[in-house]
This record gives structure tokens, C-alpha cells and sequence, in this order.
């Protein structure tokens, strides 16, 4: 059974991701894609699995980093996996009493249509990773 390194916590689209290629693999989750890729660099792990690119933003810029720049790695598997977000809330609330968005700044881009529609007043407020923010709340 391989180690598998991905960009963690526990929850995130990355380790979504690495359940959907290796299923079986024991998963190490990472700080940040920087680690999860040392991790596979170093022999810690078998491998890591981490974000390429998402459809709006583009390129990951630290992936492309490390990739670029950093000791070199073979890409063995790629995949196209489709994400949704969900806004959460505290029991009770409602939708005008929401005054701030807690995420993070990929995750609000794509998400941009809804809340100029339905939280035009809203203020974002960045987290390091979507599933931070999920645990905020």
C-alpha cells in the first residue's frame, strides 16, 4: 500500500482527489503543497498528490514553483475533479445577516456570480484553505 503526501488537513478537494486515485493508499496530509512535495522528495512519502490548476484561476503558482524549481518529480497521474462549494452557517441565520465570507481566494472566484448576487454587501475575509473556513464556522 503506497504513503501518499497531499495537501492537508483531512477534508480538503486535494485529498478528495488522492481518495479518488489511490484509494487504498495511507495518506499523509501536509501543511502545504511545498511539504506534501518534499514529503514525496524526501522518501517520507511514495508520492504526493497536490493541485495542478483550477478551471478559473488557472495554474497554481506553488505547484508550478516546485515543479520548476525545486528537486525533481515525475507526474504519474492526472484528474479533472469537479469541486462544489456550500455556503455554511450557524443555525438561525439568514442570508441578510451575513456580513462576512470566510474562505479562500480561489474558492470565492469561483463562486463570484452567487455572491454578487445574493451577499453584494458581504466582505471576504481570506483563509488558507476552503476547509479552514469550514471549520471556522
Amino acid at each position: 500500500m503506497p504513503r501518499l503526501a497531499y495537501l492537508g488537513p483531512e477534508g480538503t478537494f486535494t485529498e478528495e482527489a488522492l481518495r479518488t486515485l489511490a484509494p487504498d493508499a495511507e495518506r499523509l496530509p501536509c501543511a502545504n503543497v511545498s511539504a506534501a512535495l518534499d514529503a514525496a522528495r524526501q522518501g517520507e512519502a511514495d508520492g504526493a498528490v497536490v493541485p495542478l490548476e483550477n478551471s478559473l484561476e488557472g495554474g497554481i503558482a506553488t505547484t508550478l514553483d516546485e515543479l520548476a524549481w525545486g528537486e525533481p518529480l515525475i507526474i504519474v497521474a492526472e484528474l479533472l475533479l469537479p469541486v462544489e462549494f456550500s455556503l455554511l452557517v450557524r443555525p438561525g441565520t439568514r442570508m441578510r445577516d451575513i456580513k462576512r465570507i470566510f474562505t479562500h481566494p480561489a474558492a470565492i472566484t469561483q463562486c463570484r456570480g452567487f455572491t454578487a448576487r445574493e451577499l453584494p454587501e458581504a466582505v471576504v475575509v481570506a483563509a488558507p484553505l476552503t476547509v479552514a473556513a469550514a471549520q471556522e464556522v
